[in-house]
């Protein structure tokens, strides 16, 4: 606890009447006394030298002189405070006369609120809006009605520890605006994104409540420490909504195990998600409203591949989606070393044919073994369906020192090739085959898979395992 020990003020008494100013002396701060008139002034004046002359005074007469209140200390605690929280404010004051002691506090405008600014014992709460390394001002007055004493304490403000995150909807981390989060008397609402940050807190042991119309309260017990960082993620059922409906195939046929999630605006997937029945259907509850990214995803159809897939929706009332899921039909299938008539195994100019590995396990490509580059084409093309929404090749291949390049040939015309894979490791890929380069809708499609070796003082291999090729409608 701070103490500080004042001398008496300065007070005026003239003519028998005591006055009290504040800052300037055009305004006189009222303890319940009389204001006197300037005009009144003259009128006084005469009154009273009447009087002394009827009662007998002369100017030697004299009469009891009054003494002002004595400021001893004011005492404060803590010593120094955080902008937003609470100082315990005393005076200890005597009156020499033995008179009735008033009191009265004051500081800046709007820089704190006393609990009791007439009480010798008060709290006075500073307001957040200032900050840390400044000194706040606070001025007692003592009054005895006649004479006044006043005195200056400057009590000084020192930073606190800041605790900020973001506010989201639960099982999510979409944000959740206009949220009023509260650390004792601090308090901040969270912004269109959710942010919010709450500064000047005293370190330790602190409670920190969310309140917002359509959500269930939030509290929780923090240690606050340096820089904290605290998300929140509110349960709102008076705001989320629920996304329910049906997912079909092309030919109405209710596809089953289909996982449809809900995505963050960052498109991370949220925790919200439903998986269709055998009919198709499914419920999705809790889906935050506004623009939201569904993502499709086969769990296991036990007639169809469906494709994975995204959809956006605008979410205001509980919704109901009727979707089409894209159903995977294969065009080409090559596994192992099946069908081998299904590929051109021989040299075709100073390309070099595929060879069958001696395991039996794949189609292979091994520089050393052809002594050039190798070349695999399909057959035969396949026709693609014009009403076709996507289609897909699937390459299960291991390289040593190779490079795998795959040609595009539609129509009977070589139109474009991709580089696929290079160097060493097992290669797993799934490509969709990109419409703006290669169109192969309404067409027919045939493939080439060239190997190429990267050193020519290497041998380079290519064992393929299985190549796919497929539509999505």
């Amino acid at each position: 606890m701070f103490h500080l020990k004042v001398a008496a003020g300065t007070f005026d008494n003239h003519a028998g009447a005591a006055y009290i100013y504040s800052m300037t002396d055009k305004y006189i701060l009222d303890f319940g006394l009389l204001r006197r008139s300037i005009l009144l002034e003259p009128i006084l004046t005469i009154a009273m030298g009447l009087f002394l002359l009827v009662s007998g005074c002369s100017e030697n007469s004299s009469g009891p002189v009054n003494t002002p209140p004595i400021i001893e200390s004011i005492e404060w605690d803590p010593a120094a405070v955080h902008p937003g929280s609470d100082v315990v404010l005393k005076v200890i004051a005597n009156d020499p006369d033995g008179d009735s002691v008033r009191f009265r506090w004051t500081t800046y405008p709007k820089a704190g609120l006393f609990s009791d600014t007439l009480s010798d014992l008060c709290t006075l709460t500073v307001t957040p809006v200032l900050e840390g390394g400044m000194f706040l001002k606070v001025t007692l007055y003592a009054s005895d009605s006649l004479n006044y004493n006043d005195t200056s304490i400057w009590i000084p403000l020192i930073e606190g520890e800041t605790v900020s995150g973001h506010t989201y909807y639960a099982n999510t981390e979409i944000p959740l605006p206009g949220v009023v989060v509260t650390i004792g008397k601090l308090i901040d609402t969270s912004s269109f994104r959710g942010a919010y940050e709450i500064k000047h807190i005293s370190p330790g042991l602190r409670t920190i409540t969310m309140v917002k119309d359509g959500c269930g309260d939030h509290t929780a017990d923090l240690t606050v420490d340096s820089h904290m960082v605290y998300d929140i993620y509110a349960d709102c059922p008076g705001l989320t909504r629920t996304v329910s409906g049906r997912i079909t195939s092309f030919d109405d046929f209710g596809l089953q195990n289909v996982q449809l999630t809900v995505l963050n605006d960052d498109r991370t997937p949220t925790i919200l998600s439903g998986v269709s029945d055998n009919m198709g259907n499914f419920t999705i509850e809790g889906v935050p409203p506004g623009k939201r990214t569904l993502t499709l995803e086969d769990l296991g159809n036990p007639v169809y591949h469906i494709l994975s897939d995204t959809i956006l929706i605008t979410i205001v009332n509980d919704t109901n989606l009727q979707l089409r899921g894209r159903v995977k039909q294969d065009l080409f299938v090559s596994e192992g070393i099946d069908h081998p008539e299904n590929w051109i195994l021989q040299d075709i100019d100073y390309w070099k044919r595929w060879l069958v590995d001696s395991a039996g396990q794949c189609f292979l490509y091994n520089s050393c073994e052809v002594h050039g580059y190798g070349l695999l084409t399909m057959a035969n093309p396949v026709s693609v369906p014009a009403d076709a929404e996507a289609v897909t090749l699937a390459i299960d291949a291991d390289l040593e020192d190779a490079s795998l390049v795959i040609g595009y040939i539609v129509d009977g015309k070589s139109v474009f090739t991709q580089d696929v894979a290079m160097g060493t490791g097992e290669y797993n890929i799934v490509e969709t085959v990109d419409i703006s380069k290669v169109n192969p809708l309404g067409h027919e499609l045939a493939i080439e898979l060239y190997g190429l070796y990267n050193h020519s003082d290497v041998c380079a291999s290519i064992c393929l395992r299985r190549f796919e090729l497929a539509f999505y409608k």
